[in-house]
């Protein structure tokens, strides 16, 4: 059987071999023509203008011919023109047209060179240089490691233009280009003639266009008279599709006892694994729940108290009477190792200001844990409702501050496993009957050793508005509990915030609503006099001094959460203003891409520079 899958394997190659050879022949067959004073040959083919040419070339390589200019075909929307075609090189000259008239009308390209050509079979070639654009700048931009400078756009527009020396970045690094309050576009231009140009030229440069090269095919195709017939190549190859078929279906039944053998001992050994580690912590894991005592607890899931995006809680109580809260995750990922690591280590923490983790369950794909019950609910309803100041003052708020920060110190420091929460927000901050304060919802937790302060994640976790900046790009810096820090400044300035917006009558929740995007946009005139700020309290304003000291764009600026404790347990005349908060809105990163629909803006714009003399202020 193992043999004869083996001959039809070679005659089914023999045959793609076949098909390939006439489709090479077909391809090679495209005769040479003309457009303006180009020719367009192998393996460019030009089509008529109207497109009714019968196809004689790859789709990726026709060309258009408008008013004597070609234009590469399958770009024709995206404007790239061919200067210049060098057959033996395998390269050819082209130019963004659209951004040409960019130019024409004052307006800054935004979109990246090589996002527009990265779906064709084209190469930017390394002759290139780097063409780079900053726009939408706020304030003076200062590059100092960009050796040239920068140059202005003749426009205005606050927008600025650099040449870089060279070859063009094909790594798509860009962090040496990043300048701290613009946006950014890199475009190719050629190095020939950048070679005599500056940055103010950029309108000439990009007009000389720049290289793409194409990959290299082989140079003959056999052009034999007498093609394969088609019939007999389709009877064949659908034949031999049908053996083989039936012997992955004798080869799969054949090994399925193996293929048990292989997959049972491993799911053995992860269970085995995962009992162990509960053995070895004996008395310190928390409690190990079935699905059906969970169901008992909550009455069926009765009482739903809320839901996020990991997750949905509902109200239950234990056999002597005490009132928790379950939360069902919603996703299960992995073997259950992983989840079962990380509630050993949180159930272990043991901090006045950390929510209690009761027990856990891990019943196949359903997982579970089991938390204490805080009557007072989450921190973001006492923000934004009406009369709030009458329930929590400005002291008390102070006071759930210095909390939150003390749990959090406790996270970074005190645990035997350094744990970073990823997703502090006032949403995740629960009060006991006496508001105090604990952190909750560990769902994009991450755990490390002590002896490490940098933490590798694959993608962006937390809430728009409250994750820092490195967390999305590693431009800004490195992944570590600084990230915390900054999320935990957001949240100080949305209490500041959402309690003064509240004053004005805005009952916007908190979720929508950020204090930066809310200082600009609601009171950014009274700030300029100092109506509003410099009538506070000073717990109001030594918070909103700590939250701008916590959401500094450099992570190594940030204070630790001990630093935190220490700033908030001074008086407003013993702190240092920090430099001036500013928080850049960089190019949306390639993993968001253009389809990012959340306003970058709202989530990294920096408080008034002109609101820190009046917090200064007593």
């Amino acid at each position: 059987m193992l043999h004869t899958c083996l001959l039809l394997w070679i005659l089914a190659s023999s045959l793609q071999d076949s098909r390939t050879t006439s489709m090479a022949q077909e391809t090679a067959s495209c005769p040479p023509k003309a457009c303006g004073n180009l020719t367009i040959s192998d393996p460019f083919w030009l089509v008529q203008e109207q497109g009714m040419e019968t196809p004689c070339g790859l789709i990726d390589y026709q060309v258009y011919c408008y008013n004597n200019s070609p234009f590469l075909r399958s770009t024709i929307h995206d404007g790239f023109g061919i200067l210049n075609i060098f057959y033996k090189n395998r390269t050819f000259l082209t130019a963004d047209i659209n951004k040409m008239e960019d130019f024409s009308r004052c307006q800054v390209p935004i979109t990246n060179t090589s996002f527009k050509i990265g779906f064709l079979p084209f190469n930017i070639s390394h002759a290139n240089r780097d063409l780079l654009f900053f726009y939408d700048c706020v304030g003076n931009p200062v590059a100092p490691q960009l050796r040239h400078g920068l140059v202005p756009m003749h426009c205005g527009n606050n927008s600025f233009v650099h040449l870089g020396r060279g070859p063009y970045n094909a790594s798509h690094d860009y962090g040496e280009y990043f300048i701290e309050g613009c946006k950014t576009t890199l475009v190719p231009v050629l190095g020939a003639s950048a070679k005599t140009a500056n940055a103010g030229d950029y309108e000439q440069l990009i007009r000389d266009g720049f290289l793409l090269s194409w990959p290299a095919v082989p140079d003959q195709f056999s052009r034999e008279d007498v093609r394969p017939n088609k019939k007999l190549i389709l009877i064949v190859s659908l034949a031999a599709t049908i053996s083989l078929l039936t012997c992955l279906v004798w080869g799969v039944h054949r090994q399925k006892q193996r293929i048990c053998l292989l997959i049972l001992p491993k799911q053995t050994g992860n269970k085995s694994s995962m009992e162990e580690m509960l053995r070895r912590y004996g008395s310190l894991a928390p409690k190990r729940y079935k699905y059906s005592e969970l169901k008992q607890m909550t009455s069926s899931f009765k009482d739903k108290l809320g839901e996020g995006g990991y997750g949905t809680v509902f109200r239950g109580s234990l056999q002597d009477g005490c009132v928790v809260a379950v939360k069902l995750l919603k996703v299960s990922k992995g073997n259950g190792e992983e989840f079962l690591n990380e509630a050993i280590s949180i159930g272990r923490t043991s901090h006045i200001n950390i929510v209690g983790l009761l027990g856990f369950c891990l019943e196949g794909v359903k997982r579970a844990l089991v938390y204490e019950y805080m009557a007072n609910g989450s921190l973001e309803k006492y923000i934004y409702i009406e009369n709030s100041d009458l329930v929590i003052g400005w002291d008390k708020l102070q006071q759930i501050a210095l909390g939150i920060a003390r749990g959090l110190e406790y996270l970074h420091q005190g645990c035997s496993t350094r744990i970073i929460h990823f997703d502090i927000k006032p949403q995740n901050i629960l009060l006991d009957q006496d508001f105090c304060p604990k952190i909750a919802d560990f769902g994009l937790a991450k755990l490390c050793h002590l002896k490490d302060s940098i933490l590798s994640v694959a993608e962006a976790r937390g809430t728009i508005g409250f994750i820092a900046p490195e967390v999305f790009s590693r431009g800004f810096g490195v992944v570590s509990t600084k990230s915390d820090v900054y999320s935990y400044g957001m949240m100080l300035l949305e209490m500041v915030g959402g309690r003064i917006n509240k004053e004005k009558g805005n009952t916007e929740s908190s979720s929508d609503l950020y204090f930066p995007n809310w200082i600009y946009d609601n009171i950014a005139e009274q700030v300029q006099s100092c109506e509003v700020i410099c009538d506070l309290e000073e717990a109001m304003r030594k918070i909103t001094l700590v939250g701008l000291w916590c959401i500094q764009t450099n992570p190594g600026n940030r204070p630790t959460m001990s630093k935190v404790i220490d700033m908030l347990e001074k008086r407003i005349n013993e702190l240092e203003m920090p430099p001036k908060p500013f928080l850049s809105c960089p190019s949306i990163p390639t993993s968001l891409s253009s389809h990012t629909s959340y306003d970058y803006r709202s989530s990294y714009c920096s408080a008034s520079p002109a609101l820190l003399p009046c917090i200064a202020q007593k």
